[in-house]
């Protein structure tokens, strides 16, 4: 199947987006619909072969009659033009509604009057109403104002001809006229909160490069980054985005990499640096040989995790969408009732409609069903800013929720990048150089950390090739060199020393060992202070000795810890583990490397360090810490709780200020009650939008020294 993207605007809130969701689902041929609010992008598969455009606009259509569908070729135009004449037609409406409401004259040209200017300001929430009842039944926020600003007019109108005897205008016409206007100004603001609220978001996440510097020779011209190969020389100067991943080969420059990672400080790039697409080179000009199309660069993976992040809905989020639906008609009921019970009791009907009107306008289900995605989605664009890519608003709950975080060890709490601290002979015969060169050349093609740190330290040994070279995963190498067989590995992945030992062998016979000392992130000191602090439990499961884990466990003051794992080893105490834990209790896995992709898969919560690493690992991960700190996700736990908390705000205040605002009304304590009813509408739905947008500006608190490590071996 192929995905199509597009985007639709003119979706004013969440509860219609999921209409049109909906509807477009039903599309025949459409598999895996998904329209993301905060984005307005609709993606879909489809293997159909023919024209389904037209059925697209239809859906659209019947669902949205004002919402304007946007391939990803084309260019938008006509929104501007529809808030234009939107804007023209409110402006003429109320001139000619306070003409007829305020200028002397006949009540039968006033009544004219008012009821022409009403219709213009209410013209385009019938219309909407009409047609998603009629093409899609949908019942929702546009057709509850519609019948609530009718009813209230045709008891103006009532009043007007059996109250007063025609002779003047009677009581409900002026508050259905203000109510429609304050109504549509409210629509505006909202409007406006919401644009200002996607631009921000928008802006957090936009890092794609415009174009790329292409240099043949002593020429150079613009392309697009797609259209650039791998081994291609790019040209990047000051002010400039990296357009693709690669290597530096010529210059020097200080980047900014804080859309990438979040680190606030700028980095130098010397001949040899590896480079990120999405980096802004605030000085110098650096000449940079591609390591990947554009497709698979970081700043692609990037956006596509940012794109489809809204396919994968919070149970919260869900539920509101869900609720949204069925508390509409519910309202519409209890409207019915309560005028039933009016008719009941005896009282005047007049009163009964009028107050079965004001429940309708005062229960829209805006406030929420806008507030609670925007909040998450704020959320997914403020993470992205700080470097955490988050695939989902659910996995923020699930962090939220955390009991507990089983780490891997090397390249996860460790740097993974090992240092020779001590080289020694096990038979007089070989020297420590002997003994490095046998490790090195069997080392020599690895791009394992461990063989890394060898090919370092025996940079100025000349290596030879080697014979019946084999690989033996997890144990070591063995090669045949000058007659004899060497072996270099770990046999015994138990050790008496504190460091890793890489033991090398002649014809079976032990002549010396490698010592190897890994490093101690900073912020996994931080990290794992701040989880004890919160009462969520660690353990760490590691593929390296026993007397090297423990070490780090004790540093790092985690209790549980498993030693001399193998992948599959890890997986099953994972597994284990989950089946163990109770009821509601949410694990997360974070590792690096692809032999932790198993894990990162079957956790409750999966985070992967470094999107540079393996695409399997990023795949398999629900949340990817893009610059390897671990110090990220005590930020990220931070800002989940957060988000929730922002989230259970808008929808207590929504729900309590829309109940008191009902209680008030029918106790007879408000007087005007219909103005009231748009406060609770339109008012409660723009302090719900705003306090949501305090996630944008979430402060994570001072900012870590990264860069710094800590030898674990002190």
């Amino acid at each position: 199947m192929k995905k199509y993207t597009y985007e639709i605007r003119n979706v004013d809130c969440a509860q219609c987006a999921k209409h049109l969701e909906t509807a477009i689902a039903r599309i025949k041929g459409f598999e895996n619909v998904n329209y993301n609010f905060a984005t307005m992008k609709l993606t879909f598969e489809t293997d159909r072969t023919d024209d389904f455009y037209p059925d697209l606009r239809r859906a659209v259509y019947n669902s949205e009659p004002d919402a304007e569908i946007i391939s990803e070729n084309t260019k938008a135009t006509t929104h501007k033009r529809f808030f234009t004449v939107d804007l023209i037609i409110f402006i003429l409406g109320v001139i000619i509604g306070f003409i007829g409401l305020f200028v002397p004259m006949p009540v039968v040209a006033s009544l004219v009057l008012i009821a022409v200017g009403m219709c213009m300001l209410l013209y385009k929430t019938a219309y909407k109403a009409a047609v998603q009842l009629f093409k899609n039944r949908n019942i929702g926020e546009n057709l509850l104002i519609t019948i609530a600003v009718l009813g209230t007019f045709g008891l103006g109108l009532f009043n007007t001809i059996v109250t007063e005897g025609g002779a003047t205008i009677g009581e409900g016409i002026d508050e259905c006229l203000m109510v429609i206007i304050l109504y549509n100004i409210g629509k505006m603001l909202e409007a406006s909160v919401l644009a200002s609220s996607r631009k921000s978001i928008s802006n957090l996440m936009e890092i794609q490069p415009d174009f790329a510097m292409l240099v043949h020779g002593n020429h150079e011209h613009k392309v697009h980054p797609q259209d650039v190969a791998i081994g291609s020389i790019i040209k990047v100067r000051p002010g400039e985005r990296v357009p693709l991943d690669g290597i530096v080969k010529g210059g020097s420059a200080s980047v900014d990499t804080s859309h990438i990672t979040g680190e606030s400080l700028p980095i130098s790039m010397t001949v040899g640096s590896k480079i990120s697409a999405g980096t802004i080179l605030l000085d110098g000009v650096l000449e940079i040989e591609t390591t990947s199309i554009y497709k698979e660069s970081a700043v692609a993976r990037i956006m596509n995790l940012i794109d489809n992040a809204g396919d994968k809905k919070s149970k919260t989020e869900t539920f509101i969408n869900k609720f949204a639906k069925w508390y509409t008609l519910v309202v519409i009921g209890l409207a019915v009732v309560v005028f039933l019970i009016f008719v009941i009791a005896g009282l005047p009907i007049t009163d009964g409609i009028y107050y079965a009107l004001i429940l309708l306008f005062i229960s829209c289900p805006c406030a929420f069903a806008i507030s609670v995605p925007l909040a998450y989605f704020s959320a997914l664009g403020r993470a992205s800013k700080d470097g955490i890519l988050i695939k989902g608003s659910n996995y923020l709950d699930v962090t939220a929720k955390l009991n507990k975080v089983i780490f891997d060890k090397t390249g996860t709490l460790t740097t993974g990048q090992f240092v020779v601290k001590d080289i020694i002979s096990l038979d007089t015969k070989y020297s420590t150089q002997d003994i490095l060169k046998f490790a090195a050349l069997g080392e020599q093609n690895s791009i394992h950390p461990i063989a890394r740190a060898i090919q370092h330290r025996a940079h100025k040994i000349p290596l030879e090739n080697v014979d019946d070279f084999v690989e033996d995963g997890g144990k070591g190498v063995s090669y045949t060199y000058k007659g004899n067989v060497v072996f270099v590995g770990n046999i015994s992945r138990e050790s008496s020393d504190e460091l890793t030992s890489v033991q090398v062998f002649i014809n079976e016979k032990p002549i010396g060992k490698i010592l190897l000392a890994d490093s101690l992130k900073t912020n996994s000191v931080d990290l794992c202070e701040y989880l004890a602090q919160n009462n969520i439990k660690m353990s760490m499961l590691s593929g390296d000795n026993a007397k090297v884990t423990a070490h780090v466990a004790d540093v790092l003051g985690i209790k549980e810890f498993k030693a001399g794992l193998t992948p599959e080893q890890k997986y099953a105490l994972l597994e284990e583990d989950l089946k163990t834990q109770k009821a509601g209790d949410y694990t997360a896995f974070v590792g690096d490397g692809i032999n932790d992709a198993p894990s990162l898969s079957r956790a409750d919560l999966g985070i992967s360090m470094g999107l540079a690493g393996s695409p399997a690992t990023v795949e398999a991960s629900d949340i990817v810490v893009v610059d390897d700190d671990p110090g990220k996700i005590k930020d990220l736990h931070k800002l989940s709780k957060y988000t929730r908390n922002i989230v259970w705000e808008n929808i207590i205040f929504a729900l309590v200020t829309k109940i008191v605002v009902i209680i008030l009304e029918f106790c007879g304590v408000i007087g005007e009650g219909m103005l009231f009813a748009v406060f609770a509408d339109v008012g409660v739905t723009l302090l719900a939008i705003l306090n949501s947008l305090r996630i944008l500006k979430y402060n994570f608190g001072k900012k870590r020294v990264k860069k710094q490590q800590l030898d674990i071996t002190e």
